[in-house]
């Protein structure tokens, strides 16, 4: 009998220590879900959070920041445990750069008209539909100060409008791009000074030539006017000995490019600026910074990948362990159980250290967890959107956050919490990783010219195409009709899904047209 009251202790002790492991595993996904959600913004402030209230983790490096510099080894390990106070110093640039800070807040406020104002009352003044007035305030409040683009453009297209198409954006680029200043709503300095040179129209071919793309703005590193003489020659050498040249772009009208000429190139563009907003005042502005960046490789050996997919880390802070307090829980020095103050200090110094790293473990486990789970995913996008990054944005093909989830193995939510608020970079733009999930509709007979799924958008852009065929029928095309036209070209689609499309169309029913 007097064995039961020690197995039902042991029985207790033994519960409790399950719940406690359930708990803290529980505990360690909640917060790898919670920092997955965040945005690259969100979570470099929860780092220096965390950071600034677990002294056994710290930030190692931040290309963000500089001239601080952490002086926190200098300080021996027994006076910080007790009290968790953090030390640190700054350089000598770190404390100019503090001065220079303070002083900015205490002068006066920015009262310049801010860019974002001065382009949006010249556009109300415009006489321009309104479709293309709400694209054109998009990409005008889609601008960072210097007045280049935050966000690729073409990711404001609403792929549901049959008027959002690649020459729509173009117009709306180039009515922004023309209000003064002249310049902005581009992608780079270059570009804007390639914009400014083709609206002046007093533009050399020359210039415009040396400005159209960046292989030829190369030319000018350095700008003297012998080096840029001969890789012109260079360039137009070889030109002669490709069999087919591009037709597009701006070509050189002559082989023998005088000094003199590029002279005068140089003059001009030298009265462009390359930065138009630099007048202008600035908004609050939200920053988007890359969480995944896509590189194409230029010469892909066999069986070497087309693209790279590297996770932007320099955009966030590099955190790691404390080894002060790594080295004190690893210290074999017994300390004596006497029941004196130094020793019972000492126990609780321990365990302190031990709870700080332990729970600075599991943050930085959940900051490499949320870094591998983007990165993989970002990788199945990539491949399952090969044609996207090879050919541009019209080639978007149906994506589910399901396909991504079971080529991973992990849950629709996860992929969910994934795509939110994360963005990623190619050679077409940053666009927010939901962008490359789309619905779709199965084609009846895949073929080369038909794939096995079409995206949702696509089969309406395919009614809109048959309605204007149509539209001079003496009798309006009935949604069954619609259907049947759309089966002879390969895409099964019933009455009821047509007559939603075509309603989400805004193209009123047979009876009203």
């Amino acid at each position: 009998m007097a064995d039961f009251p020690q197995m039902s202790f042991q029985q207790r002790t033994s519960q409790n220590m399950a719940q406690t492991q359930v708990q803290k595993m529980s505990q360690t996904q909640i917060m790898s879900l919670n920092l997955l959600a965040m945005s690259s913004a969100d979570l470099r402030k929860e780092i220096y959070a965390q950071a600034g209230k677990n002294p056994a983790l710290e930030i190692v490096r931040d290309s963000m920041e500089s001239g601080v510099s952490s002086s926190r080894r200098e300080v021996s390990a027994s006076s910080r445990f007790s009290d968790n106070t953090r030390y640190g110093s700054a350089s000598a640039s770190g404390s100019a750069a503090s001065d220079n800070f303070q002083a900015a807040l205490e002068s006066t406020s920015d009262e310049r008209e801010p860019l974002t104002d001065h382009l949006e009352h010249q556009l109300n003044a415009m006489n321009i539909s309104e479709e293309e007035k709400a694209l054109c305030l998009k990409l005008i409040y889609n601008l960072d100060e210097k007045g280049f683009h935050i966000l690729s453009p073409i990711s404001f297209l609403n792929p549901e409008n049959p008027l959002h198409t690649q020459e729509f954006l173009d117009k709306c680029l180039c009515l922004v791009q023309h209000l003064d200043p002249v310049g902005t709503c581009t992608n780079n300095y270059r570009e804007s000074l390639f914009v400014q040179a083709k609206i002046s129209g007093t533009a050399s071919n020359l210039a415009l030539f040396l400005l159209e793309t960046n292989e030829h703005f190369d030319f000018l590193n350095p700008p003297q006017i012998p080096k840029i003489q001969k890789k012109l020659a260079d360039y137009l050498g070889q030109q002669k000995k490709l069999k087919f040249t591009s037709k597009d772009g701006i070509s050189l009208t002559k082989d023998d490019i005088s000094s003199e000429e590029i002279e005068s190139a140089l003059d001009f563009i030298k009265t462009l600026d390359p930065y138009p907003a630099r007048n202008f005042g600035t908004n609050t502005t939200n920053y988007v910074a890359p969480d995944v960046i896509v590189t194409k490789n230029p010469e892909p050996e066999e069986g070497e990948a087309e693209f790279t997919v590297t996770f932007a880390r320099e955009f966030l802070p590099k955190v790691g362990l404390s080894k002060d307090y790594t080295a004190l829980i690893n210290s074999t020095e017994n300390i004596p159980n006497d029941g004196s103050e130094k020793s019972e200090r000492k126990k609780a110094e321990l365990k302190f250290a031990k709870n700080s790293v332990n729970e600075a473990k599991v943050f930085i486990d959940s900051v490499l967890y949320r870094e591998s789970t983007i990165l993989k995913a970002a990788q199945e996008i990539v491949a399952a959107q090969s044609e996207f990054f090879k050919k541009g944005p019209r080639y978007l093909a149906p994506l589910r956050q399901k396909d991504i989830a079971e080529k991973l193995g992990v849950h629709e939510t996860t992929i969910s919490r994934m795509a939110s608020s994360k963005y990623l970079a190619c050679e077409w733009g940053i666009f927010p990783i939901s962008y490359f999930f789309t619905n779709a509709v199965k084609a009846e007979s895949p073929s080369s010219e038909n794939p096995a799924s079409l995206s949702k958008e696509a089969v309406k852009y395919e009614i809109a195409e048959i309605l204007e065929e149509h539209k001079k029928d003496k009798k309006a095309l009935s949604d069954q009709k619609i259907s049947d036209l759309l089966a002879e070209k390969g895409i099964k689609v019933a009455r009821r899904t047509v007559a939603k499309y075509r309603g989400e169309l805004n193209i009123n029913s047979s009876y009203e047209r």
